[in-house]
């Protein structure tokens, strides 16, 4: 049983590595409306960003991402002093990522959406798992509701078979020490609850990159710079 059980889990790593990978080869949108629809919003958790980032993927891009902006006004000791609780109730410090190419990810809690997400960044953990830590903290988004699939959202944040470090939700898209750190960092009052924010921390620490509403094609790509040029 125990290993017909680790076969099938190695068939569904290995199925959400292809899926990713699509995703990640083909980034074409499928309708001609989808930059109208973009443009109205539909990429935000208040709109359709499920069936959007499946199927206009091009056009959310666009509608969402800003160059990435840079930082080296800041004293990285004070970063490694913080730590955070994660979804199953283990406190981890910051100072466990020293040495490593750090992700840090903000993330809004939605009905089928979140699970992708999370799956995409599951991805992109498993191609340089000896150079990449991936910290994502979740949150409930004001602008939807999440009552039908709390449950099943939970769960999966808790699953203790993911390579990506879950937190413990935050109250807002930047209502943490961790992120106080990283907005002092770039002068930042608050961050937008209606895209994730994405921070780059090298593994010396002295320079941060904050990257906003990054396709999957282009957070691959910064990945990759930074694991080349940093390790």
């Amino acid at each position: 049983m125990m290993m017909i059980n680790r076969l099938c889990s190695t068939v569904v790593a290995i199925i959400c590595c292809l899926l990713a990978s699509r995703v990640a080869a083909s980034p074409s949108d499928k309708f001609p409306e989808c930059e109208e629809w973009a443009s109205r919003g539909d990429c935000k958790p208040n709109g359709r960003p499920y069936f959007m980032q499946q199927n206009c993927p091009l056009a959310c891009h666009k509608a969402t991402y800003r160059p990435p902006e840079t930082s080296t006004n800041h004293d990285i000791d004070d970063f490694y002093q913080l730590s955070a609780t994660d979804a199953n109730g283990k406190v981890v410090s910051m100072e466990n990522f020293e040495g490593y190419v750090t992700v840090i990810v903000n993330v809004a809690r939605l009905c089928d959406y979140t699970e992708l997400f999370y799956n995409t960044l599951e991805h992109m953990q498993g191609i340089y798992p000896w150079a990449v830590q991936i910290i994502a903290f979740p949150f409930d988004s004001p602008d939807a509701s999440i009552d039908a699939c709390i449950k099943q959202i939970e769960a999966d944040e808790k699953d203790e078979q993911h390579k990506i470090r879950i937190m413990k939700p935050m109250d807002g898209p930047d209502s943490h020490p961790v992120f106080d750190f990283l907005k002092e960092a770039f002068n930042v009052e608050a961050l937008d609850s209606g895209f994730a924010s994405y921070f780059f921390i090298n593994p010396d620490g002295n320079f941060i990159e904050m990257h906003y509403g990054a396709s999957y094609n282009a957070l691959k790509r910064f990945v990759d710079y930074h694991v080349k040029e940093d390790l």
